[in-house]
Order: C-alpha cells, then structure tokens, then sequence
C-alpha cells in the first residue's frame, strides 16, 4: 500500500497528460465521425482507446529524461494543437496535399486564418501545459522505471502491431498522421524544367492575349453556367464567350494546380523535367509578362519566372491581407503593356475569391446579403459564407469584361483566356474553403473570349473550341489548348 501510495502522484500525471492529450488533439480524428447506435460507439472509442495508448507509451518514455520532455513535450503539444483545431472546427485530415499547401502559402493568406477562437485554444493549450509542468517538476521521473519501461514499450509495440494489421489504422490519424504527412511531403518531387524547346513556331505577327488565372472559383457558381443567381450578368451578356463548365482538376491548392496548368505536367507523368508554357510562347516570338496580385510560391515561382518580365502589384502590403489591393489594380498595367508590342501573351494571376471574401470586393458589388462578418468558420451561417463568395463572382465579373473591354479596343486579333486553380467547398459535406478531399474543389470555372479579329483568322479553331465546350475536360488538356490558341506550332 505505501508503494502504491508513492507511485500515485506518477500515475496520475501519465492519466492527466493522456486525457489532455486526447482532448486537445487525437480526439479531433474522432469528432466528426457519423457515428449510429451503440455499436459504432463502442467500436471508434476502442480504436482512440488503441491509439491513445501507443501515445501514452511515447509520452512515457519522453519523460524519463526531465529536461528533453520540458522542451519537446510542451513543443509538440503546442504543434499538434494548432493542426487539431482545424481538424476539430472543420474536419480537416492532414495530408501532404494540406502540408504543401501550409509551407509554401504565403503570409497573408495565412494570417487570415487566424482568429479570436484559435488564439483562444491555443492560449488554453498554454495555460495547461504551464500547469502540467509544474506538477511533473514536483515528480521523480524514473521512479520504478523497471516496472514502467516494459509496458511503455509495450504499448510503443502496440502501433506497430496494428499498422501491420490495417495499414493506415493508426498513422491517419492525429498526432501520426503529422510525421508522415510530413515524411511524404519532404519526399515528394521538387519542380525540374525544360529550358529547351525543340521546335516552336507561330505564323502570325500579331496576336495579344491576356491569360488571367483566377483564385478559388467554380465552375457552377458562374450564372452564365447555370447557376440559379446571376453572378456574372456582364460575362452573359457579352458575344464571342465560350465557357468549358465540365473542367476538372486533381488538385485543391495552389501550389499543385498552377504548375500543372502552366506546364505540360499529366498525372500518368510526374516524374521529368516539365516545358513551361511561356518558355514554348517566349520561343515563338511572343513577349511574356506576368502580373501577379499574390506573392508567389515557391512550388510555382520558377514557372513564373520563365516570363521575360515578372511584376507583383500591391507587393509591399501582401502581409496585410485586409490593405490588399483588389485584382481591379492589374487592369492599368496590363493595358499599358499590350500597347508595347504586337505579339504578347499577358499572365494575370488573381487573389479571386480566395478566402477572407469580404476582402476581395468592393460595396457596390455586395449583390446577396446577409454576409459574413466572421472569419471563424464555424460561427458563421451556411448562406452568408455563400453570399459573400458569390459577390466574389460578381466582382470578377465585372473585372473580366473590363480587360475583354480592353482587348476590343485594340484591331488585332485578341484573345482572353480564364481558368481558376481550383474550386471551393460551400458546406458540402460539412467542408468549407479548399486544400481537402472533396469533389466540389476540382471543378475549376474555365472560359474563353475571342475578339471579331481572332475569330475570322482562327474560324476552324473557334468551331472546335463551340464543339468541345460541353465535353468533360481535365487541366491536363490546358497547356496544349492556350498554346494551340496562341497559334503556336510546337515540339517539345
């Protein structure tokens, strides 16, 4: 009795660390699970029992070495605590696809993600590890180590059993998934590109296109899609418009979808080094600029920088997301450079409909009300998250007809060619934003408008363009489409 009565102070800390740790971060791969009778219950809580476990038997031997647990235990707490509360508040898995996407975002769309809510949890994630603390420091770590090292491995064995048993039993879920997440994000393939063309050619000497890449837009959000509200009421009123709204995409983030649609990438072939679509156009004789109203990323920045001329508006406020610029900002510089020469081909990449929306508009384009006053998801009703996401398509609305105003100004054949990166989930499946499984995400919005010009020289390529508009489509087809629509003859 009296040596039980000394170990209970050590006992209890290892029970109090593990439900913590349960509340804090491996109960949020069990939250959101439908869960119906007593049966299904009863199974998931012995698979978090199961998994808590292997947990407790790490956690037991980090703390036998005082001063590596007060510092790695408080840091991997605080880590695994931050992904848990997108996993609690948005049924958010953490993958590779999700990791790229956290890494290699920039600041100010990531300081949009931060909230009243999620500095809360993460100040009570402080305050208990401050508490725990305390009481481990009053404990003697390797009492009785004999009698507890052998059930901690034991219990370390345990995950290794089970992944053997099911793979992915254990490893997809919190806090494991994070390592191999992690693991498999550092393994993948860094981006190699073809500088050499082997053939490129163009015959003729004067064609201008604006190729603008949207941000977060789908397909069937565009009124001129179908859609039961009319978002783009100018784009539908507009002559000479073909819309593809059966585009599909792999990919739900940035960092994957814009390499993808500015190379010759294909999913059956990730491995070579990938020809860019401005190296063939900068080969034929165009001239490439790219104006970009976000940073750029690393996983897309060489890409960009095959363009003979790079220009980041608006660059020193990107991380102040609420001062950013609205995409409208890019419609004078590209005007002034389509007055420079006869052959160009024009990049503007949005900031879209990219979350927080409230931001990426203007008063006068708030057509649907109530909108969100929020940027913690969950408080936030389903139909003012849908409002302020349509006024996004409002806006590029009127922001695509400006630079279609633009291009008819000029005599020469013009061309503007849109594609967004990838969708956006609205509730789907309890699912909002991007960068997630979700079939709502891969049908990007993907249109094209050819001046009178264009379509006199280039009539069997308009015919084709009509035929095909209502075919389903991947991304894979889009680096052979603009070069085709740029009138390149090309050998890669």
């Amino acid at each position: 009795m009296v040596k039980f009565q000394s170990l209970k102070p050590l006992i209890f800390f290892h029970l109090l660390v593990n439900v913590l740790i349960v509340f804090f971060i491996t109960g949020a791969s069990y939250f959101h699970i439908p869960l119906e009778g007593f049966k299904d219950t009863a199974v998931y809580m012995m698979h978090l029992v199961a998994l808590q476990i292997t947990v407790a038997g790490f956690v037991y031997v980090l703390s036998l070495i005082p001063w590596v647990f007060r510092i790695v235990f408080p840091l991997l707490f605080v880590i695994y605590a931050c992904f848990s509360f997108w996993a609690y508040t948005q049924d958010v898995s953490i993958t590779p696809s999700l990791l790229q996407a956290i890494f290699e975002t920039k600041t100010d769309i990531a300081v949009d993600l931060i909230t009243i809510p999620y500095v809360l949890f993460i100040l009570a994630v402080v305050a208990v590890l401050f508490f725990l603390l305390k009481y481990y420091n009053r404990l003697e770590p390797k009492k009785n180590l004999k009698l507890w090292i052998v059930p901690a491995i034991l219990c370390i064995g345990l995950f290794f059993f089970l992944e053997d048993k099911r793979r992915g039993s254990l490893k997809n879920r919190l806090p494991y998934n994070l390592v191999y997440g992690i693991n498999a994000y550092f393994e993948m393939p860094k981006l190699q590109l073809n500088h050499e063309v082997e053939y490129s050619n163009t015959t003729t000497d004067s064609l201008k296109v604006i190729l603008v890449l949207g941000e977060t837009v789908r397909a069937d959000h565009l009124g001129l899609n179908g859609y039961a509200r009319n978002t783009t009421p100018k784009l539908s009123a507009r002559e000479n418009l073909i819309s593809f709204p059966k585009l599909y995409t792999a990919y739900t983030y940035t960092g994957a979808s814009v390499p993808q649609l500015l190379t010759d990438r294909n999913l059956s072939d990730m491995e070579r080094p990938l020809t860019t679509l401005f190296t063939v156009a900068n080969t034929a004789g165009y001239k490439t600029s790219w104006i970009g109203n976000q940073t750029l990323e690393k996983s897309y920045s060489p890409v960009v920088e095959t363009n003979q001329q790079v220009m980041l508006v608006d660059e020193y406020k990107s991380e102040f997301s609420f001062a950013k610029e609205l995409d409208g900002v890019m419609i004078a510089p590209a005007d002034s450079l389509l007055k420079t020469t006869s052959k160009q081909l024009i990049t503007l990449h949005m900031i879209g409909s990219h979350w927080w929306y409230e931001n990426r508009y203007t008063e006068e384009f708030r057509k649907f009300s109530p909108v969100i006053d929020s940027k913690y998801v969950p408080s936030l009703e389903p139909e003012e998250l849908i409002n302020s996401y349509d006024n996004t398509i409002v806006y590029l609305d009127w922001f695509l007809d400006e630079l279609i105003s633009v291009l008819e100004e000029d005599p020469a054949p013009t061309l503007l060619i849109y594609v967004a990166d990838h969708g956006e989930h609205l509730g789907e499946n309890g699912k909002w934003l991007h960068a997630q499984a979700g079939e709502e995400a891969k049908n990007p919005a993907y249109l094209i408008w050819y001046s009178e010009a264009y379509g006199n020289q280039f009539p069997d390529l308009i015919k084709g363009l009509k035929d095909s508009s209502n075919k389903s489509l991947t991304t894979d087809t889009f680096f052979y489409t603009a070069l085709n629509l740029l009138d390149i003859d090309f050998k890669l």
